[in-house]
């Protein structure tokens, strides 16, 4: 009896060996495309994004989430999806407000099994998520911010989807340096790292030049009157005016500077500032002559293809929504991501989907001003810009383009 019992244990024992080995990896049978991926099926691909659609915030940003949707929904229409898989996109309302970020994250991940995150946008916001990501695997594709800390030093999941701050405050301190030598600069700034990583560009461009910056201000990403800091960077002798601030506060700024101080300062703002949200608040007579850096073509280009097929996608697939450039920021985020999904092939996993991201080189969006690089230790999409000015009440690229591209 207790021989049978060893026998017994014997086989049990064996069977368990061969049950964990066939399920730890060593002699995996299991083709790629029979594996389970979250928000994967065969009709099928979700993912997921974190956006101001109401609040404050939500004046300037939610359009995005309108640019990405109907760029989708125009994939799914026109091609069937990608490979037979319709997109899906799940928005969660954050209200730029970090805790509301994590929650709606951790329901998309943990509840909604998306794919992906694909355009979240905010640095304070995207910071309060973007190590949890990172910790799941979860792709984090396109980041909607500028942060260095992004990309610098690359991870495998996550890209960035605008340039960097330092590459366009070193942009506008070279504009400065070779337009107003000599002068006196005043600086607005945002109290976050925004703020540091834009400054810190400013100072490399002024390098070798005989510019100074005289006067610094500071305010919170959530403020949309900065009147109070115009007028001490006034105060402080200010002869040119940068601005490393949203919207909201650089249209502040313009506004308070020309129609309340009438104060001709030359000004130079932050490349996300390049909407029609900020010259509609700082009002077109103010904001004309206003200097920034760009990326992009301009929504009211209606001669340009690219520009075109975005407003007939947004008439058809837009629901109502007005074409602005933060539609066509969406859409062109939504493109980038359609053109990794192709490179991915029709076995999608995470780790192909990034692989393929990868891949990406000297390909050009349809309202892209520049072409997109990328590879294992770049991770940053556009690193090319021009210079632009308001001109008659729209921003106009100027100059030759400004290439700071890491991948050859």
């Amino acid at each position: 009896m207790r021989h049978a019992t060893r026998v017994i244990k014997m086989l049990l024992m064996v069977s368990v060996a061969l049950l964990l080995l066939n399920n730890c990896g060593g002699t995996d049978q299991t083709a790629p495309g029979d594996r389970e991926v979250p928000g994967v099926s065969d009709t099928e691909i979700v993912f997921g994004t974190h956006l101001p659609i109401s609040g404050s915030a939500a004046a300037a940003y939610a359009p995005i989430a309108d640019g990405l949707r109907a760029y989708f929904d125009y994939i799914n229409d026109a091609e069937g999806g990608v490979y037979g898989r319709k997109i899906k996109l799940i928005v969660g309302d954050d209200h730029y407000n970090p805790p509301d970020t994590m929650e709606v994250i951790r329901k998309q991940v943990e509840q909604n099994e998306v794919f992906a995150i694909v355009a979240g946008l905010g640095d304070e916001t995207h910071s309060a998520v973007w190590k949890y990501l990172e910790e799941r695997g979860i792709p984090d594709m396109f980041i909607a911010s500028g942060l260095r800390k992004w990309t610098e030093p690359p991870v495998a999941t996550r890209f960035s989807g605008i340039p960097d701050y330092q590459i366009e405050g070193q942009m506008l301190g070279a504009y400065v340096a070779q337009n107003f030598d000599g002068k006196k600069i005043g600086v607005l700034r945002e109290n976050n790292e925004y703020g540091v990583d834009g400054l810190s560009g400013l100072n490399k461009g002024l390098e070798g030049s005989s510019v100074e910056i005289v006067a610094e201000e500071m305010c919170e990403a959530t403020v949309a009157d900065v009147s109070a800091q115009t007028q001490r960077l006034r105060n402080g002798g200010a002869e040119v005016v940068v601005s490393l601030a949203g919207p909201l506060m650089s249209a502040s700024l313009v506004q308070t500077a020309r129609a309340v101080m009438s104060w001709d300062v030359p000004i130079l703002v932050s490349g996300v500032d390049c909407s029609d949200i900020f010259i509609d608040l700082a009002g077109a007579a103010n904001a004309e002559g206003i200097v920034s850096v760009v990326f992009g073509h301009q929504v009211y280009e209606t001669d340009n293809p690219g520009i075109k097929q975005h407003r007939e996608i947004m008439a058809e697939y837009g629901g109502g929504a007005l074409v602005s450039n933060f539609t066509l920021y969406g859409a062109s985020i939504a493109e980038m991501t359609v053109e990794a999904l192709k490179r991915a092939g029709p076995d999608l996993t995470r780790e192909g989907f990034t692989h393929a991201a990868e891949s990406i080189r000297d390909w050009t969006c349809s309202t892209c001003l520049t072409p997109i690089n990328m590879s294992p230790t770049d991770h940053r999409p556009q690193e090319i810009e021009m210079y632009n000015r308001v001109e008659g009440g729209k921003w106009v690229a100027f100059g030759e383009p400004v290439d700071f591209e890491t991948t050859r």
